[in-house]
Formats: C-alpha cells, structure tokens, sequence
C-alpha cells in the first residue's frame, strides 16, 4: 500500500480514504500555534490565507490512476487536494466574531477554489468546511476553515444527488426547491428565513441540532449566488451558531461545510446548494455518540423530535 489511496467497498459502492501520512502527525503544543503570522506555515499574512495542508489526505502529485484487482478489489491513488483556509491574523478570534467583510473574503476563496477545481476533469466534488472545537476532531485553535477536493463524489454526496436526478426526471422540478416550499408553509421547523435564505431543521435530521440552511433562488455554486444572497448567508451564519450556544448552555463544538454540485459531472445544474451546520451536542451536558445500532446500520436515534429542536432556536434567533 503507498502512503495514500481510496479503496471501494465493493458491498456498498462507498470510497474510503487511507494516508498513512497523517499517522505521523505531531502533536501541537499549546505554547506554539503553526498559523500564526511568522510561523514556518504562514511567514507572512494576507486576508484569508489559502495554504497547502502539510499532512494531507489527499494530493494532486502526479496523475489520477485507477487500479482493479480483480472482483472484490479496486482502489486509485489518493489524489485530491486538501488546504487550509487561515480566516484571520488573530489567534484569539472565532469565525462567529469575524466581521461581514471578513466572511466575505473567506467565501471568495471557496469560490475561486470552487470555479478552480473545476477546471481539473479528474475533480469531481469540492467542500469547504470548518471543524471548530475539540468534539468534532479541531485541533488547532487558530481560526481557520478547510478545503477538501475529490476524485469522486463522496458517499453521501453520490446517495443525495441520485435522488434529487431522479427526482427531477420523475417531476420535472427541483427536490430541494419543492421541499423548501413544503416547510415554509408547515413552518414548525424553520429557524429563521427572509427573501433570500431559509434555516431549518429538517423533518429527517440525524442529530438533536442539525440546522440546514439554504437560498430560496435555485443555484448551484456559490459563485452563482448574489450580494444580497451573500450578506443573508453571512448575518446568518454566526447567527445561529450563537443561538446553538445559547440554547447548549456552553460554547459548542461545530462543523461547518457547504455543499455544492459536484464538478465534472452531468446534470450538476439539478443541485440546490446549501449550507450544513452540525454539532455533536445532544443537551448541555452530552454528546451524541453512535451505539451498535447506528454503526452497524447508520440506523440512527435521535433523542429530540426535529420540530421541538427547531422551536429552541427560532426563539432565540427570531
């Protein structure tokens, strides 16, 4: 095996990710921060800062290669990129304090790497993210995001897409859009919306505090989106991380991704992006971890109806 590759489950068709390199990773010293300005990784500092991950997953060394090995057996090299995103010249800061124009500038990076990625045929899907707090695997306090681009659609992402295609054949209408209506005019799980955006979380959530976030206008890239549209996702956003600690009771553990149509691939234009915000936390004193059942079925057990959830948060944030 090299030191990095993604093998398929032959069972269920999902590509799983393998590198050995950040086996090696050393363990971060509270007294040094890697990202701050003057380290070995960020010399210097511009806003935000768009840099290479040093033990990455993933790498666009050489080229894409496929192998199979016979019936059960076929994986390829782990190409992709994995980056960084450094928000901000101030290791005491959090995305949630982080002014409009600061936000700003950090979706500028995840559309540039967005509209970049998608020159490469053998990139197939692109997520920005931020993991924030030590229950979600942060473990760098420096505010910073990151950026992770694939060869393949990720499993999730595959199962997603294949119902809203298949939808959209069937009815001739986005799934998203449709499903959009369907809870604006139930209500009971929306957080928040205006003329551009709607929070919610949805009827099937996973998670106690799982909050989906979407435009109303059907689009499929960031890039694609508007001013108007941008400034609703940024007053938003902090918004409702806000609204989680409050109603948590502490300062929770987060990740934050965008989801985008995947890159290279027909029908792309029937995805409606959106916005995911996920915390591990169940109620102020607990975290959600998975028993037996939900890792040997991905059954899983929410312990909070959708719609009470949502309830909590709507009166703290509207």
């Amino acid at each position: 095996m090299t030191s990095r590759e993604i093998r398929k489950n032959p069972f269920t068709g999902e590509w799983i990710l393998y590198s050995e390199k950040r086996q090696v990773r050393p363990d971060r010293k509270e007294s040094e921060c890697p990202i701050c300005v003057g380290s070995e990784e960020v010399p210097s500092f511009t806003q935000p800062l768009q840099i290479d991950n040093k033990y990455p997953t993933l790498s666009l060394e050489g080229e894409i290669k496929r192998y199979k090995l016979g019936e059960f057996y076929e994986k390829m090299n782990g190409y992709g990129k994995c980056q960084l995103v450094v928000y901000t010249d101030d290791h005491q800061s959090k995305f949630i304090s982080l002014t409009p124009e600061n936000i700003m500038s950090i979706f500028e990076v995840w559309m540039n790497a967005t509209k970049e990625s998608g020159k490469n045929e053998s990139l197939r899907y692109i997520l920005p993210f931020e993991n924030y707090g030590s229950d979600v695997g942060a473990t760098l306090i420096h505010p910073h995001g990151q950026i992770y681009t694939f060869p393949f659609l990720p499993n999730d992402v595959q199962r997603e897409f294949d119902t809203i295609q298949n939808y959209r054949e069937k009815n001739r209408e986005c799934m998203v859009c449709n499903y959009l209506s369907a809870e604006l005019d139930k209500s009971v799980r929306i957080i928040f919306h205006d003329d551009s955006v709607v929070a919610l979380i949805p009827f099937h959530a996973k998670y106690a505090y799982d909050v989906f976030i979407y435009p109303k206008r059907h689009y499929n890239y960031l890039h694609q989106g508007t001013r108007s549209e941008f400034n609703s996702f940024i007053d938003l956003l902090p918004k409702v991380i806000n609204a989680l600690n409050s109603v948590l009771k502490k300062e929770v553990s987060y990740s934050l991704s965008l989801h985008q149509a995947p890159l290279n691939t027909s029908n792309s234009s029937f995805y409606h992006l959106y916005f995911k915000l996920h915390t591990p936390q169940r109620n102020p004193s607990s975290l959600k971890f998975l028993g037996a059942v939900e890792t040997s079925t991905e059954t899983f057990i929410n312990g909070i109806l959708p719609e009470n959830a949502a309830a909590k948060l709507r009166k703290i944030i509207m």
